[in-house]
C-alpha cells in the first residue's frame, strides 16, 4: 500500500502549538467591555494590558484560583493574570453563537489571505507589506483560536458547512507555513473522517484537495507521533491512513 507524503513542507510554529496543545481559547465577558491583564493573581498588582470583549486571548485553567495566567497576542505576546469571572471559554458558547463566530473568523481570514495574494500578484510592495501585517496578525489573534475550537464543534454537530468554509479558508491562505490547520482539520478527520471525505469529494479543484489532503496527513501524523521513517505503533492512525488512501483522491 503507497504511503501518503505531505503535500506542503510546514515549519513549526512554537508559540501555536504550545498554546493549542495545553490551553484553552476564551473570549472577554464584562459589563465594561474590557478586563486589564496584570503581573500578578490580584487586583494589587500592576496592570499590564488590556483585553477588551470579542478579543481572544488563551488560559489555563486553575481550579485552586479565583486568577487564571493568560497569553495574547496584540502585536506582541502578553502574559498575566485575569479574573476568572471576566473570562468565557469559547468551547463553552451556545452553538449558535459560536457558529456565527467561526462563520465571521473564517470569511474574514479568506479575505485578508485573497488581499494579500492580489497585492503580491500586483507586485505592490506597500500593499504587500500592508497586508501581510494585517494577515499575520489576525491569524495570531483570531483564526487561530477558532482552529482550536473548530474539532469540537464540527464532531458534536457534524456541520458540514463549518467544513466547507474551513477548506475554503486553507485554500485561500494556501501560502502560508501555519500549521493550526493541519492540527484542526486532522481532529476532525479523526472523529468523523467518513463525512470529512465526503466533503473533499466536493472539491473540484485538483490541487484544492491535495493540499487538503496533504494538512489532514500532517495533522495526523503530529496526533499519533509518528516517527521520522512515518511510522506509529497505534493502529488508529493506520486505519485513518488507509481510509485517506482508499478515498482515491
Amino acid at each position: 500500500m503507497a504511503k501518503f507524503k505531505p503535500y506542503l513542507l510546514i515549519f513549526l510554529n512554537l508559540f501555536s502549538i504550545e498554546m493549542f496543545a495545553q490551553n484553552s481559547p476564551a473570549i472577554i465577558s464584562d459589563s465594561d467591555g474590557f478586563t486589564y491583564v496584570r503581573s500578578g493573581p490580584g487586583i494589587d498588582f500592576d496592570i499590564l494590558d488590556t483585553i477588551f470583549n470579542k478579543e481572544f486571548f488563551y488560559f489555563k485553567p486553575d481550579r485552586n484560583s479565583n486568577w487564571v495566567e493568560v497569553t495574547a497576542w496584540k502585536g506582541k505576546q502578553i502574559e498575566g493574570f485575569i479574573n476568572k469571572s471576566k473570562i468565557q471559554e469559547v468551547k463553552n458558547l451556545d452553538n449558535d453563537t459560536l457558529k456565527e463566530i467561526v462563520f465571521q473568523v473564517l470569511d474574514k481570514q479568506r479575505t485578508l489571505a485573497d488581499n494579500f495574494t492580489d497585492a503580491w500578484k500586483a507586485k505592490d510592495s506597500i500593499a504587500y507589506r500592508r497586508t501581510r501585517r494585517e494577515l499575520e496578525y489576525y491569524s495570531e489573534t483570531k483564526y487561530d483560536p477558532i482552529l482550536h475550537v473548530i474539532p469540537d464543534f464540527f464532531c458534536s454537530t457534524k456541520d458540514i458547512i463549518i467544513i466547507d468554509r474551513l477548506f475554503e479558508t486553507m485554500w485561500a491562505d494556501k501560502g502560508s507555513a501555519n500549521e493550526m490547520p493541519s492540527f484542526s482539520i486532522g481532529e476532525c478527520f479523526n472523529c468523523n473522517p467518513d463525512l470529512v471525505i465526503e466533503r473533499i469529494n466536493k472539491i473540484t479543484d485538483e490541487e484544492q484537495k491535495k493540499l487538503v489532503v496533504g494538512h489532514i496527513v500532517w495533522g495526523l501524523m503530529n496526533q499519533f507521533d509518528v516517527n521520522k521513517e512515518g511510522e506509529s505503533e497505534d493502529n488508529k492512525y493506520h486505519e485513518l491512513m488507509e481510509k485517506l488512501e482508499n478515498a482515491n483522491f
